[in-house]
Order: structure tokens, then sequence, then C-alpha cells
């Protein structure tokens, strides 16, 4: 044979096995033109359009959005921090050509402080399941349009430092408008929110959504008062499903530590007043993890104590201390564990009943800088939960 060909599905073997080579890829595709659409389908699974010479070349090099390789993308970052897309991805239809991206990221960390990106060239391009905004400012009406523009949406992560308005936006008006959805996404997946910010206004109102909320995941932060009763929400209009149960506990007046020479000062923030999350409808829940302040951590025992004895799925409950108690260690002992002890109490003589009824080994996540000889993370954890450390049932990853 002058010309030997091995079988189609060898070569798409071949090239499959190189899925995460990107140079080998790169060499397939000027071996034939035979090979690129298979090669394309790995080289082009993920994009990354960071500035606005990347969206300019994407253009030039694929004029035609659907002869594109963009069809083969599942995995779609799209940094605005320059502009990239907002200002004409409605204009020349390129981001249609990417209709079959799974998972969306879209945002900046880099904006200008008045600068609002529009969000309305993204809506329903693609049958997105899993996204992903990460705003600086973060107008919560267009956010919630993109959100209920993708009807299949499982997993949604939302971040922002403070709430947009649409006159921010100079000449956005005449870009694309969103259309409603006949109904909600189904939001299955996973849910991470921050109520700081402009995080608020979005939690309400996909609290207000018709039907139901189907989270398996949830992952939220409080700063305030009115954050509690919103986390609450979520919990309860989850609790069928919940799975996961990730709350960090950060209120405003969180201790902070400045150091002196001769003494530190720590700032005490006040215990939270409202009710805390009920648990006891959520009898699928298996790992459930809170990252608390000094003065947060009566408002998580609370809620742990309402885990009923038929949750059987309960195996993992981990508990982030305070960074400036496990990190400042000895300089700290006598005049902060000694005032926020008797909060630990109850914490521990919890865990030790979890431990006896369940067989659930507490796990304790210490972030710790290395202090010389200040103390160590132990130490401190010792004090604050003595039942647990002196059985050995504790996990403590410092």
């Amino acid at each position: 044979m002058s010309n030997p060909r091995l079988p189609v599905e060898m070569l798409d073997h071949v090239v499959d096995h190189l899925h995460d080579t990107k140079r080998a890829l790169r060499n397939c595709c000027l071996v034939s033109r035979s090979w690129i659409p298979r090669t394309r389908k790995h080289l082009f699974v993920e994009v990354k359009l960071q500035t606005k010479k990347h969206l300019e070349s994407w253009k030039e090099m694929f004029p035609d959005p659907s002869t594109s390789p963009a069809r083969y993308t599942k995995t779609l970052f799209i940094d605005c921090t320059h502009l990239v897309a907002a200002s004409d991805a409605g204009a020349d239809g390129w981001i249609r050509g990417f209709s079959r991206v799974v998972h969306f990221w879209v945002g900046s960390r880099l904006l200008p402080s008045m600068l609002v990106v529009s969000l309305a060239p993204f809506h329903g391009f693609s049958p997105i399941k899993s996204l992903h905004v990460d705003l600086l400012v973060l107008p919560s009406s267009e956010v919630l349009d993109l959100i209920l523009s993708f009807p299949l949406l499982e997993d949604l992560s939302v971040s922002s430092c403070s709430e947009g308005s649409a006159r921010n936006r100079g000449g956005s008006g005449a870009l694309l408008t969103a259309v409603r959805p006949p109904s909600s996404p189904v939001f299955s997946g996973s849910l991470e929110l921050s109520m700081e910010g402009g995080m608020r206004p979005i939690a309400r109102r996909l609290l207000s959504l018709p039907g139901s909320i189907h989270f398996r995941k949830l992952a939220l932060v409080w700063a305030e008062e009115e954050d509690i009763v919103l986390i609450a929400a979520f919990v309860e209009r989850c609790s069928r499903t919940l799975e996961s149960l990730d709350i960090t506990c950060n209120p405003r007046g969180t201790p902070i530590r400045l150091s002196y020479p001769h003494r530190s000062l720590f700032l005490f923030p006040v215990e939270p007043e409202s009710t805390s999350i009920d648990l006891s409808k959520a009898t699928r829940l298996g790992a459930v993890a809170f990252r608390v302040n000094s003065c947060s951590v009566e408002w998580v025992t609370t809620a742990l104590q309402t885990i009923p004895p038929e949750n059987q799925d309960l195996r993992q409950i981990s508990i982030h201390p305070p960074f400036h108690l496990t990190s400042a260690g000895a300089d700290v002992e006598e005049t902060v564990v000694d005032r926020i002890f008797w909060q630990w109490l109850d914490l521990d003589r919890l865990f030790v009943r979890f431990w006896e009824e369940r067989s659930i080994s507490p796990k304790v996540v210490c972030t710790t800088l290395n202090m010389g000889n200040q103390g160590t993370a132990r130490d401190c954890i010792g004090r604050l939960l003595p039942e647990i450390t002196m059985r050995g049932i504790i996990d403590l990853v410092e």
C-alpha cells in the first residue's frame, strides 16, 4: 500500500488520548486537515477571553461564528476588565457561536469602581448549567435577568463588592434585553452567595421566584442580622434536597488584631440576636461546615442542636475557628480565650454527643501563622474544646 491509512475510529482514539496535551494537539492539526475537527474538540473545550486583544484575535481568526471551533467549547471564561465582550457581543453575534457551553464564568475584580458592565448580550446564549458571576459593581436586576435566561441552570455562584445601578452604564440601553423564560431554572446543584455588597437584593429575588429551589449544596456568608433571615429561608426552601451546608459567619465588627511591641487590641462584635437556622427538616444533610467568628459560636451551636436523630446521613461536621485566635496563640490566652471560653462549652459537649451517638469525629480547621514562641493553634483549641481534645476524638487540621 503506497498510502496506508488508519481507520477514522483509530485516529480519533489516538487524538482523544492526547486531550490534556495542548502542544501535541497543535501538532496534530498540522498533520492533516482530516485531523483538525477531532483535535479542535479538545483544544477548544475551554476558552478564556481575558483582554480586548484576545477577542479581536478570535474574531479575526474565526469570522463566521457558525463554523468556528466555539461549538466545541464547554467552559467559557470572559474577563470584562477591558470591556472584552459587553460592548459588541450583541452587535456582531460572536457570543452565539458558543452554543454548547455548560460552564460560564463572567466578571472582573479589576474594573473601575463606577463602571458597570451590561450582561444583557449574554442572555441565554447557550444551555448553561453552571454560572459564576464575579464583578466589583454588580446591578442585581441585570444579574437576575442573566440567571433567568438559562432555564437549565443548576449551579450558581455570585459575588460582588457593591450594588451597581443602570445609570452607570452610559449608553448600554441599546443593547439586547432579556426574554423572560416560561419557568425558573432548575437550581438542583450548588449555590454560592455572599450577602455582603449587592447580594441581598439577588438573594431576596431568588427566594421570591415561583416554584421551588432544589439546591443540594449551599455556601453562604452572612454579615448582618438581616442576612441570617435570608440564609434561614434558603435552608428552609432547600431542606428536602440539602446535602451540604457551608456557612461563613462574618458579622460586622469582626475582631481585628492590631499588633504593637507589647500589646494587642481585639475588638469584639455583638452576638447575633436572631434565632439560628433550623436543620430539623434537612434529613439528607451529610456535611456541615461553619467558619465561625468569636461571638457566633452560640449561634452555630444552636443550629447544630436542631439536627434530628433520624438524620443518619450526617457524616462530617467542620468548624473553622477565628483566625485571630489560632494564629495569635499564647499572647491572647489570658485576655481572649478566657473571655470567650464559656461560649465554646456547649459546642464541646455537643461534639461529644455527636461522637457518642453517631461516631462523628468533628474536624477543626485552623488557619495559622508561624509566630515563633507565641503558642500554637493546638494549644488554643485544647482550651476552647477541652472535652473532645482530651478524648482524642478531634480531627485537628492546622
